[in-house]
């Protein structure tokens, strides 16, 4: 084998190993991307379709839920923290008199970043805007932080 074959040999080999790499890369990122959107779902959907045992799929026990809607008193922003037997017990009644129709109500996930263990999405939902931190848990991804303001009427 010359030189040049050598070279050109080794060149095939780094792009198949690179595509092979990549591929799996691709096809892990996608698995997670999958997980990260049902996680969300699962939340969004425990409220709108009074369902908090999904909650237990996607929500990590340890969850900080911090929401910022306005104050009864008219004078701006109140902030309201939530933990995780909070949320379960408000997805269990806040939608029982369709304050939001399952249906056509907005759930809307965009996966703003991620790592191997971290992601960082944005819901639209029909109360406002979420920004949720989520881990992986066991291999399963789940919620550990939400900030959210409620939408302006």
């Amino acid at each position: 084998m010359n030189k040049t074959t050598s070279i050109a040999l080794m060149v095939v080999s780094a792009i198949a190993i690179t595509t092979a790499v990549t591929g799996v890369a691709i096809a892990g990122s996608s698995a997670d991307e999958k997980g990260i959107e049902q996680a969300v779902q699962n939340y969004v959907s425990s409220i709108y379709d009074l369902k908090p045992g999904l909650l237990d799929k996607s929500v990590s026990p340890k969850l900080q839920k911090l929401g910022y809607m306005p104050a009864k008193d008219g004078s701006g922003l109140e902030e309201s923290w939530m933990t995780f037997s909070e949320l379960k017990d408000l997805a269990g009644h806040l939608n029982k008199d369709g304050m939001f129709d399952p249906k056509t109500s907005p759930r809307k996930v965009t996966i703003l970043g991620q790592t191997d263990m971290i992601a960082n999405v944005k819901l639209e939902a029909a109360w406002g805007i979420d920004y949720i931190h989520l881990t992986k848990i066991s291999g399963d991804w789940m919620i550990i932080n939400v900030i959210w303001e409620m939408a302006s009427h």
